[in-house]
């Protein structure tokens, strides 16, 4: 006679993933977080500087709705960017990451549509990245050995397309002939890499050493448009050390729009801890 109490229900088998796995994933996100702040940062003195100035000369765009060309709009949003991914790189509960990382997003995207932020590259980079942490935030509970392959793959994409949108913008004859840059650089500009030029070379050749060095930088745009089919270790190392020669031979400014996009690209270099763990024992 069998007995009801010995009667057991199977449940449904659910694989999550180990502390160390979660660990994993969460470093993704913090790394990635780091770099949004950083740029912020050193966005901020530029963003008072700006701010000040459209306070004193108001410009109306009537393109832009009212919401859009208010500069209380425009400060509230950047404070509320700032304090969002604060607090996600202190957090580790998931529905407050989700929360902090789509309150982020959301003000960088009302940056990059404002008025005085529109055309700011640093809020747009911001932004794509902020939207790669929003994703990867929703993601926490899966295995991180197939969540790695698809967040790797995920930020080269985003890298691709920015990297796409600056070699495109660039294929004009301007810049195929070099004009551009040695207007704006080669000539007169006062920063290390181009003072280099102007002492080493004549006159004459620094008008052609701007030519080859502008259709090198498109060629080299062009060529990370394809990271997404990269090897992760190898597309990260060659967006890192793009990235930082973008700012490094052009303008310093310029980490505040790579920093974070930089920090997207280490995503690919990370190192698992059962990785980790394999290589300590050997």
């Amino acid at each position: 006679m069998n007995n009801s109490n010995d009667v057991r229900v199977e449940e449904p088998m659910t694989t999550l993933p180990d502390h160390g796995q979660r660990q994993d994933a969460l470093a993704l996100l913090k790394v990635v977080l780091v770099g949004i702040l950083v740029s912020l940062a050193l966005k901020i003195f530029a963003f008072i500087l700006f701010d000040r100035l459209n306070e004193a000369l108001p410009i109306v765009d009537s393109f832009f709705p009212i919401f859009f060309r208010s500069q209380r709009v425009a400060r509230v949003a950047y404070l509320v960017a700032c304090c969002g991914c604060l607090f996600a790189i202190f957090t580790s509960e998931q529905r407050h990451l989700i929360a902090a990382t789509v309150l982020l997003l959301g003000s960088l995207m009302v940056l990059s549509v404002h008025q005085s932020g529109f055309n700011d590259v640093t809020f747009m980079s911001c932004a794509w990245t902020a939207g790669w942490c929003v994703w990867i935030s929703t993601r926490l509970h899966e295995p991180f050995e197939t969540l790695f392959p698809r967040a790797v793959w995920l930020s080269h994409l985003i890298l691709s397309l920015i990297f796409l949108g600056g070699a495109v913008g660039k294929v004009t004859q301007g810049y195929w002939s070099g004009q551009v840059l040695f207007d704006i650089y080669f000539e007169k500009r006062d920063f290390w890499f181009y003072n280099i030029f102007r002492w080493a070379l004549p006159a004459e050749q620094l008008r052609q050493a701007a030519t080859v060095h502008s259709r090198m930088v498109i060629a080299f745009e062009f060529f990370c448009c394809f990271l997404w089919l990269m090897p992760a270790r190898m597309g990260s190392w060659i967006a890192v050390v793009m990235l930082c020669g973008i700012a490094l031979t052009n303008n310093f400014l310029l980490f505040s729009v790579v920093t974070c996009l930089t920090g997207l690209a280490l995503v690919g270099l990370h190192q698992s801890k059962s990785a980790r763990e394999v290589l300590k024992s050997t």
